[in-house]
């Protein structure tokens, strides 16, 4: 079992590390207006780093790319008891998503299973980002989180093996022990923290290696990661939704498995019918999101996955038209695929 650190927050000083390279430009009439640094690296399923730009121990909040390895623990705790998740309740315990009617029946599906009601969710309230729902919602609810699907599956699986449903997020219940031990298993690397993501759960630090290697093992669908990559493959639109660069992603490419997080962080795996599983891990310095779907787009793209315009190039927009793109550098493409055919 990986070494952790002690349960405690941690602040990590980046004063030594290189400037990261610039891995996505955003030009607008001919002139570059924009570039955002950061760190890609492309791994096997045993972590090994097959291609990288910038630092691949980089150590950062994998915030909610994690909630793929969350989801372990959430049906490994289920699976005690005896309750049995379908495909709609595991992809929902994964998601991000837009607070759509969907996503939020599915979320208040989870809490009727414990027989629990959103009164129980420590996740703020919020409007939901879906526009059909926003306009039928007259108040911020917690359903309406992007994160309400994962506090539901954590109420079910806490109180269903006995835990109060007031401290299901204590890093100290064995349910966050669980999910820091998953996370740390499938990352085959040590953690950090915790500190407190924004929806109020514990969050773990972690190297972008790490969060790579774990993707590519959910990607291979092998063993315990089984059913939380079918379930993201079969239902994308209920881990993120319209516009989301993860749901995208699985959408124009079923080998693809992928998960965002806030402050730019985007993981995915591709299981590459010569390579075998592959692990992404894209995480932008300046915390823009509008980066992270090209620069992983265009390392995916080197090695043969299907990825549409709307995520490698998104139009920059004047008056309503297009006038410009958001694009990976260059290099993102072609250091991996100087590493896999060289």
């Amino acid at each position: 079992m990986p070494q952790l650190e002690p349960h405690r927050p941690v602040v990590l000083s980046r004063q030594n590390c290189a400037t990261p390279p610039i891995l996505v430009r955003v030009a607008r009439d001919g002139i570059e207006e924009s570039a955002h640094r950061g760190h890609l690296v492309v791994t096997d399923i045993e972590g090994t780093v097959a291609a990288a730009l910038g630092d691949p121990d980089h150590p950062f909040y994998a915030r909610s790319a994690a909630k793929p390895f969350q989801a372990l623990a959430i049906l490994d705790l289920l699976d005690e008891v005896g309750i049995a998740l379908d495909m709609e309740a595991v992809a929902i315990v994964c998601a991000s998503h837009n607070g759509s009617a969907s996503h939020q029946v599915e979320a208040a599906r989870l809490l009727a299973l414990a027989g629990l009601d959103e009164s129980a969710l420590r996740c703020p309230s919020e409007f939901p980002a879906d526009l059909h729902a926003l306009l039928d919602q007259r108040a911020p609810t917690s359903l309406a989180h992007n994160c309400s699907g994962k506090h539901a599956g954590f109420l079910l699986a806490h109180t269903a093996t006995g835990g109060d449903p007031v401290t299901y997020l204590d890093p100290g219940t064995r349910l966050q022990r669980m999910v820091r031990d998953r996370l740390a298993d499938a990352a085959s690397s040590r953690l950090a923290g915790p500190g407190v993501d924004g929806c109020g759960a514990p969050a773990w630090i972690i190297q972008l290696r790490g969060l790579a290697a774990g993707f590519a093992r959910l990607a291979s669908g092998a063993g315990p990661y089984r059913r939380v990559w079918a379930a993201m493959s079969s239902r994308p639109d209920l881990v993120g939704g319209p516009r989301c660069v993860d749901t995208a992603l699985m959408l124009a490419d079923h080998r693809i498995v992928a998960k965002r997080g806030a402050e730019a962080v985007l993981a995915a795996g591709f299981n590459h019918e010569w390579y075998g599983p592959l692990g992404f891990a894209v995480k932008i310095e300046d915390g823009s999101t509008r980066a992270t779907g090209p620069a992983l787009a265009a390392a995916v793209w080197a090695l043969g996955g299907r990825v549409g315009d709307e995520i490698a190039r998104p139009a920059v927009l004047g008056g309503g038209y297009p006038h410009g793109v958001v694009e990976a550098d260059p290099g993102i493409a072609a250091v991996v695929r100087a590493a896999f055919e060289g």
